[in-house]
């Protein structure tokens, strides 16, 4: 039987912090993976304190509070990949083409008519109806099923990486 958790709550911040400090580990221990986010809308938003899980000692930041590009521009400094699909809402992109040239190992996309949400590591997959943006996470009551079982992990990867190489850069 499939492990999976599926929540209805006012935010995702618990489980998606969990699950951020579990694939910037996964990519501390060199196993090259892939980090994949699907959606439309994708913004560098604070992760409020508290954190739920200690972030402090594993990744590097020059800004007063942590944010989401943090914790990807390690899991890339780390050494594993991480593709983003994005909607093709123009405003949402400068700051994500910012972080993709930081590392060559960032990179974006942009898939018209986006709508889906899934975001992949190796030990953990979510989808759901939250975007990754501080009122996705922290505010809005979103629906999203958080898996840490083999077979929906690849399946929700492929699906991942399907809507990445049918995106265009940017």
């Amino acid at each position: 039987m499939a492990k999976q958790s599926t929540q209805l709550q006012l935010s995702g911040q618990a489980t998606i912090y969990n699950f951020l400090l579990n694939e910037v580990l996964a990519s501390q221990l060199g196993s090259n993976g892939t980090f994949w986010i699907v959606a439309p809308w994708v913004t560098n938003f604070r992760l409020d304190k508290p954190y739920y899980v200690s972030f402090q000692q594993i990744v590097e930041t020059k800004q007063e509070a942590l944010h989401l590009f943090d914790i990807l521009h390690q899991i890339a400094g780390n050494g594993s990949d991480v593709k983003i699909t994005v909607g093709t809402d123009s405003n949402y992109h400068s700051p994500l083409k910012q972080l993709s040239q930081q590392s060559d190992r960032i990179q974006l996309k942009v898939l018209p008519e986006l709508h889906s949400k899934a975001y992949v590591g190796c030990y953990g997959a979510i989808d759901g109806s939250f975007n990754l943006t501080g009122r996705g996470l922290n505010q809005n009551i979103e629906l999203f099923t958080y898996y840490h079982d083999e077979r929906n992990i690849a399946e929700l990867k492929q699906t991942c990486c399907q809507y990445f190489n049918q995106g265009y850069s940017i």
